[in-house]
């Protein structure tokens, strides 16, 4: 692995914004490096996998913009991406959360990657899914993966990997609830993340149910974000910061075992705030 691979940053501030700035100054040259590559920057967040409005459910509006302010300092179009879900509507939840608003501030453009034209993709080395289907979009941008911390139910936890999970163009994403950690993994084959910005402002670390999705019971407050490159080195420590041990999360295991990136909290360059693993 290279080794900006293998650095995570853990910036924690009250102020999100300030957080997120001190995040994006910890990664250096790595951010910098990667939009060069790319035309376009697509901002993929956790809206649709919660309850519009239950903090720690979804990603925050407040982290979504200081992102996309970041990034709107840039040349390349710039848009805002997530796909229908089995609960939810993208274009509601875009509207319940203001995220048109939103991006009109920064002239991004909202894209449901559960409509217009899409490409279906062989997976290399399928361990489950033989094809997958995906939006064009998701083809030639920066994919940046902006999730919420959250425990889950069925894969354990929700970060970066399982993030795109939601990006799939299918919207019954129920249909790859059999075989689930596989899943995670053969997505992440075609439309692993470029860059991985964790919202751990409010985090959901004791979860349950409330209309079919996820939420905390409380929320718990962090005042933190992760970010990375790798989405295998960055869930592992998220998982960590969650209490959980990385090799105990089947999708982070197998994504380690066939070499998209290392769990190994030991190998990794951990930056920013000390934070004391339990």
């Amino acid at each position: 692995m290279k080794e900006s691979e293998l650095k995570v940053c853990i910036a924690k501030d009250r102020n999100i914004k300030k957080a997120v700035i001190k995040s994006f100054d910890l990664m250096g040259e790595t951010v910098d490096k990667n939009i060069k590559k790319y035309p376009a920057v697509l901002i993929k967040p956790n809206l649709c996998g919660g309850v519009p409005g239950e903090r720690g459910s979804h990603t925050s509006v407040e982290v979504l913009r200081a992102v996309i302010e970041f990034f709107s300092s840039y040349h390349n179009q710039l848009y805002i991406g997530e796909a229908d879900c089995s609960f939810n509507d993208a274009r509601h939840v875009f509207n319940q959360l203001g995220i048109y608003q939103l991006a009109k501030e920064f002239r991004a453009e909202v894209i449901n990657l559960s409509e217009g034209p899409y490409i279906d993709v062989t997976v290399p080395r399928a361990l489950s899914i033989k094809v997958l289907r995906i939006s064009t979009i998701l083809t030639n941008c920066l994919i940046v993966s902006v999730p919420v911390l959250k425990t889950h139910p069925w894969s354990g936890i929700t970060i970066n990997l399982k993030n795109m999970y939601g990006a799939v163009y299918e919207r019954e994403k129920a249909r790859y609830h059999d075989g689930l950690e596989n899943n995670i993994v053969d997505i992440n084959k075609v439309i692993g993340p470029h860059l991985c910005i964790v919202d751990a402002s409010t985090a959901i670390v004791r979860g349950g149910f409330k209309y079919g999705l996820w939420v905390g019971y409380p929320p718990t407050t962090m005042d933190i974000i992760i970010t990375g490159c790798n989405p295998v080195s960055v869930d592992a420590v998220g998982a960590k910061i969650l209490g959980k041990d990385p090799w105990s999360i089947g999708h982070i295991k197998i994504a380690a075992q066939l070499g998209l990136g290392t769990c190994d909290i030991q190998k990794l360059q951990i930056v920013g705030s000390d934070y004391e693993f339990g």
